[in-house]
């Protein structure tokens, strides 16, 4: 299955461009009397103008990994549906952009590549997995933030910082390797240079008007800088590969934050400062690493400014993505973290395993690129690619079932466990598959779909909790059970909702040239 055009031309089909015009009447003596002949070479020129686009193209995308890379260049270079179908006799970009890499011919491995590419997955796979860690080393200072910025403060505190982290690193990662993409490193560097710089002033600033609107004093204004910085540290190290830099720095805040819920109020103050100086010296890291590796790039790029330009509606689709994602997961669990501990740690596992989610999903493409070279026929294709969404599916529900299982037993042996905190935990176990498959449709620029979809399993939840007075977020206190179930179901109503957006664009082939 092609977008190729299949149009040949005629230049070189071997046939004489004149034997229309020098027909069989041409007599031998006519010819006898013609003078001497001698051969003579013509530069070769050609009458396609896909040839030169390619020839122009080809010194920016001579290492283009699909055709989507083009597709994104070509538009990035101002090329749209209208100019491929008026200049080149293509329907749209992408059909264009796949015959512009069938021409550029294939993407040749440097020989190191080949050589260390089975030495370097099982480092490559472990490096996602460790995102999950990464998202919750800092969790252990929270008791003794508590303790000084108190427990509804606390809570403002976490669900504004995390919205507000989740949101800005989302859109500088985003960026970041879209630049990266188009092969310009210098100004995915820029990109989170600039995003990590402000993004402590944007905290302080958010926090000051929090504290004015809600109270809470400086100490929170403190902790929501330093957890968005942390949030922008951490997208910052992962982009440049440097995680197990960022867990050596956030190691002592971890270990002091241990040893604080071991011995007591004595460590408080010791365990709140070490974690703002770990946030402080990752940040100063991740700011560094930036810097120099911006810095080192000496290839030409346009400016950043015209770059971004065409990007700038698909940021803003990212930012509500993040925004939505954000509210998806913490509205549920917002209300019972001044009290009900067994819900409040409902996402506990899920975090944990997010990295491992992240794998599986970043393993599904060269999965179904393995599939579309062994099976021949389309529907094998289409039916083996929904075996492996499922497949992976389940796995990524049994990633955070099991530290899930974990938990709920020993919540259970310290008689801490309620049927509303079990529930919640099943529904973040579902969130674990929801992640999964909403990784696959972010891939496919379907923010538009993952961010209703969002919102009406919000809305769902809410709204049906409101109508039978179990709905926190409302100042309803009715039965946390009933509000639990009715999070696990829009969780499970929205898995639906996403194999529904799924089911247009999973199995066509062409997306995975």
């Amino acid at each position: 299955m092609s977008l190729d055009s299949g149009l040949e031309s005629g230049v070189d089909s071997g046939l004489d461009p004149d034997s229309d015009l020098v027909g069989a009447g041409t007599t031998p003596t006519a010819t006898a009397t013609a003078p001497d002949e001698h051969t003579v070479l013509l530069p070769r020129i050609s009458t396609d103008p896909l040839d030169d686009l390619v020839a122009r193209v080809r010194p920016m995308l001579g290492q283009a990994v699909d055709s989507l890379h083009v597709a994104a260049a070509l538009e990035a270079d101002g090329l749209t549906d209208r100019g491929a179908r008026v200049e080149y006799g293509y329907h749209d970009v992408f059909a264009l952009s796949t015959e512009v890499y069938r021409r550029l011919g294939p993407r040749l491995p440097r020989q190191r590549d080949v050589a260390t590419r089975g030495a370097g997955s099982w480092r490559e796979s472990l490096r996602l997995i460790s995102h999950g860690p990464l998202y919750v080393l800092p969790c252990t200072a929270f008791p003794a933030v508590l303790a000084i910025v108190g427990r509804r403060s606390l809570v403002l505190g976490l669900v504004f910082a995390g919205i507000l982290g989740w949101v800005y690193a989302g859109v500088a990662s985003h960026a970041a390797y879209r630049m990266l993409g188009f092969g310009r490193p210098r100004s995915a560097g820029r990109i989170l240079i600039v995003a990590t710089v402000t993004v402590p002033v944007v905290g302080a600033a958010a926090g000051a008007g929090l504290v004015w609107l809600t109270g809470g004093g400086v100490a929170l204004v403190a902790m929501i800088t330093c957890q968005v910085a942390y949030q922008l540290t951490s997208t910052v190290m992962v982009f440049y590969r440097r995680e197990l830099w960022l867990a050596l720095v956030m190691t002592p805040a971890f270990l002091i934050g241990v040893a604080y819920l071991i011995l007591g109020a004595g460590l408080r103050p010791w365990s709140a400062a070490v974690a703002a100086g770990c946030v402080v010296a990752g940040f100063v890291f991740a700011v560094v690493i930036a810097v120099r590796r911006a810095g080192a790039v000496d290839t030409v790029e346009p400016p950043l400014r015209d770059s971004l330009r065409p990007e700038v509606p698909a940021l803003w689709a990212v930012g509500a993505y993040g925004l939505c994602s954000a509210v998806l997961l913490l509205h549920a669990e917002a209300p019972y973290l001044m009290g009900r501990l067994d819900v409040a740690i409902a996402a506990a596992p899920l975090l944990l395993t997010m990295g491992f989610i992240e794998w599986r999903a970043e393993r599904f493409r060269p999965q179904v690129v393995t599939l579309l070279r062994r099976v021949e026929r389309p529907r094998e294709f289409v039916r083996g690619v929904w075996r492996l969404l499922a497949r992976e599916t389940a796995v990524c529900l049994l990633a955070p079932a099991v530290p899930a299982a974990a938990m709920l037993a020993g919540l259970y042996y310290l008689d801490l466990l309620s049927a509303a905190g079990v529930v919640m935990t099943a529904a973040h176990v579902a969130l674990g598959g929801a992640y999964l498959l909403a990784f696959q449709l972010a891939g496919r620029d379907r923010f538009g779909w993952l961010c209703w979809t969002m919102l009406a399993a919000i809305l769902l939840h809410v709204v049906v909790g409101g109508l039978l007075g179990v709905a926190p977020l409302l100042g309803q206190s009715g039965s946390a059970l009933v509000d639990t179930a009715l999070y696990l179901g829009s969780v499970l109503l929205l898995q639906a909702l996403f194999v529904l957006g799924l089911a247009p664009i999973l199995g066509q082939a062409v997306r995975y040239r």
